[in-house]
């Protein structure tokens, strides 16, 4: 009996896991992480599960601490570490694919605040230059981060989305992950299985502003700005 399985049968007020799946395979890691999570909920006991496995994080734990090089960097929900990353290394840890994050430029228009990246216009509401002089944000330290899923694609010219062109597709079976060229960066983008044609494609992208985050370069700290 390996020793994981031995603290469960003594029912123990705390448990301590350090990556006990972490040499399975595959196909069985995924059957005992629901097996795990079902043993830790039948005893009710405190759990303490270390993992560097994102996906073991996100799917077994009612909280959440993030380490790097023995720095606490955040503590949540599942949810909150995901939606609201604290920095640039949580962002980019929490995730598969991992949040796209660009250098930005900020240029106030008439039609709202423009988001330059890759030497494209991205338009968001004109209530963002506020939110940024409010952070105390610097124009020339700033990266704009913003998950697959953020980026919303169109098959047609629609307004506020910019034409972009598809780069490689890898087809995932219940959704496709899209490398869009703009400008001279690269974005990855979540859509549905087949939206895009292929390579090469010319589609319309926009930021959605409600998943758009916003870092200090310097600090690598989240602004905190909510749209």
């Amino acid at each position: 009996m390996w020793p994981s399985a031995a603290l469960l049968v003594r029912r123990p007020k705390a448990i301590l896991l350090d990556e006990p799946i972490g040499s399975l395979d595959a196909k069985l890691r995924e059957s005992m992480r629901v097996e795990l999570k079902r043993l830790h909920i039948e005893n009710g006991s405190t759990s303490i599960y270390v993992t560097h496995d994102r996906v073991e994080a996100m799917s077994l734990a009612d909280r959440i601490v993030v380490m790097h090089e023995g720095l606490l960097q955040q503590v949540g929900t599942p949810d909150d570490v995901y939606r609201y990353p604290a920095n640039i290394f949580v962002a980019q840890f929490v995730g598969s694919p991992i949040m796209n994050l660009v250098d930005a430029d900020i240029n106030e228009s008439a039609s709202g605040v423009d988001v330059i990246m890759g030497g494209v216009n991205f338009t968001f509401l004109g209530v963002l230059s506020g939110k940024l002089r409010e952070a105390g944000a610097q124009p020339d330290k700033l990266k704009l981060g913003v998950r697959p899923e953020g980026i919303l694609l169109s098959q047609n010219a629609k307004d506020d989305y910019v034409e972009v062109v598809a780069g490689i597709i890898e087809p995932l079976g219940s959704h496709d992950i899209v490398d869009l060229r703009i400008g001279d960066i690269v974005l990855r983008a979540r859509t549905k299985s087949g939206f895009v044609a292929g390579p090469s494609t010319v589609v319309w992208a926009r930021i959605d502003p409600a998943q758009a985050h916003f870092f200090d370069t310097t600090s690598g700290s989240s602004l905190e700005i909510r749209l």
